[in-house]
């Protein structure tokens, strides 16, 4: 299942973010969504999961979407698997008020996906920040969606822990999930995903990295010199600022 926005726009007041937008987000492959600040890429996110209404045009996805907004910190004195739980119970009857056996293997069985099964049980204060992130992902997972959406991951984590995020949201899109992720860093998409969006001046282009991301295109989107190399021994794209 996957989550595609057709021909839409959205509005602030008198404001247009980006209008005649259309993106499919697809399963068994990272979508990376970049763009300027104030380019409307969190607006997309969250009208491909449904928290938001466009102002026109449509959008069909999975009844299994989910979305994460990775600005939010949970309680320091929470563990993994408690958030997991939360998660879970967001999604039960409300009459259900404990965990079922079913709910907890879906936890257990995403802290393991993302590497923290061994954490479980540890307070979030505890954890590094590349580890909470996981955690919030964990939680996402334990409810089974077909479509994860998620914005920012990589924001305030050093190098290393970015990284481990991506490679975390790479290894769920070749498992089947579909992802798509908001990114700063041009070069970490252009690593990591089998798709690029970039959303900027209220219009999107999307394709494989090669195909998006080239120095004329994106040099009108920030409004900089932007030069792209490959990397030597890898092969993915390097986009610098000149």
């Amino acid at each position: 299942m996957s989550a595609a926005a057709d021909r839409v726009s959205v509005r602030y007041g008198s404001r247009t973010i980006f209008s005649d937008v259309s993106l499919a987000v697809q399963p068994g492959s990272l979508t990376a969504l970049v763009g300027p600040n104030g380019s409307g890429k969190s607006s997309l996110l969250r009208v491909l999961a449904g928290v938001q209404r466009p102002d026109a045009g449509t959008v069909t996805r999975s009844a299994r979407t989910a979305l994460i907004v990775s600005a939010v910190n949970p309680p320091p004195d929470v563990s993994p698997r408690e958030l997991g739980d939360y998660g879970l119970a967001l999604r039960r009857p409300w009459w259900r008020l404990t965990p079922t056996s079913a709910d907890e293997a879906a936890a257990r069985a995403a802290l393991a996906r993302t590497g923290l099964l061994e954490r479980a049980d540890e307070p979030i204060a505890t954890l590094s920040a590349g580890e909470v992130q996981r955690a919030w992902i964990a939680t996402a997972l334990a409810t089974g969606p077909d479509v994860l959406l998620i914005d920012e991951p990589t924001s305030h984590l050093d190098v290393r822990y970015q990284l481990e995020v991506l490679h975390t949201l790479r290894a769920l899109a070749a498992g089947g999930v579909a992802v798509a992720a908001a990114l700063h860093d041009l070069t970490l998409a252009a690593r990591f995903a089998g798709t690029v969006a970039l959303l900027a001046g209220g219009r999107l282009v999307s394709g494989p990295p090669e195909e998006v991301l080239v120095p004329p295109t994106l040099s009108a989107a920030f409004g900089i010199d932007v030069s792209v190399h490959r990397h030597p021994a890898d092969g993915y794209l390097v986009c610098l600022p000149r």
